[in-house]
């Protein structure tokens, strides 16, 4: 019976755009044997196991091409828009993007992808009210007072609610305004300024994680 651990290999280059490098251990019971590859450890790397083949093996993946790629930096605000459009937890992203851009580039980047993704989901929301019709419900439209009368200041205290962000995002974006000018400035403005500490946050806990898989674990 073969069992199969996935670990990771992280230089200490790994922060600069240095290369990840993976390798499979195979551990057979029948001969209490360990078969391991020739490259599979650098001087001075440090290990660190992550079991299984899943999520975690696969955001792996990812990171190390987001860190070894030269587009990587991009790539990230790009994934990371993808991932605030889909409505999905942003943690792991943002944290590791510390880990792999340095604390000051990886809070940049994360600021950078959140806010864009924020915006193109107001895009597809006013879209859809727009063209299918879609509205918010009229039993609560009547508590949005605040929201028409001081839009900027109440998208903020919106945005700092322990609400899902992809909900706070699409039903901002559905919400009728007078004469339908919605307020597209204060809705950018108080997407930035309410992640601002968000992602500052997560830039500098990258930055200071041991390795990127510890964060990869502790994520998923």
């Amino acid at each position: 019976m073969i069992h199969q651990d996935f670990h990771l290999s992280l230089s200490p280059g790994l922060r600069g755009g240095g290369p990840l490098a993976f390798h499979n251990q195979y551990a057979i019971d029948s001969c209490n044997t360990t078969a391991l590859g020739a490259s599979d450890i650098a001087p001075h790397a440090e290990m660190v196991e992550v079991h299984g083949s899943g999520k975690a093996a696969t955001l792996l993946l990812v990171f190390e091409t987001l860190s070894s790629h030269p587009l990587g930096f991009p790539g990230f605000i790009f994934l990371l828009m993808l991932f605030t459009v889909a409505g999905l937890p942003l943690t792991p992203l943002q944290v590791s993007a510390g880990a792999i851009f340095g604390a000051i580039w990886g809070s940049i980047g994360n600021q950078v992808g959140k806010t864009l993704g924020c915006v193109i989901c107001l895009c597809i929301g006013r879209y859809f009210k727009t063209v299918r019709g879609w509205k918010m419900p009229e039993w609560l439209d009547k508590y949005l007072l605040p929201l028409k009368t001081r839009p900027f200041e109440t998208m903020c205290l919106i945005r700092l609610s322990p609400l899902p962000l992809g909900v706070k995002n699409y039903g901002l974006s559905l919400v009728h305004f007078p004469d339908d000018h919605f307020p597209v400035v204060a809705y950018t403005c108080a997407a930035f300024l309410s992640s601002l500490p968000h992602s500052i946050i997560c830039g500098i806990a990258g930055r200071g994680a041991s390795s990127l898989a510890d964060v990869v674990k502790q994520y998923t």
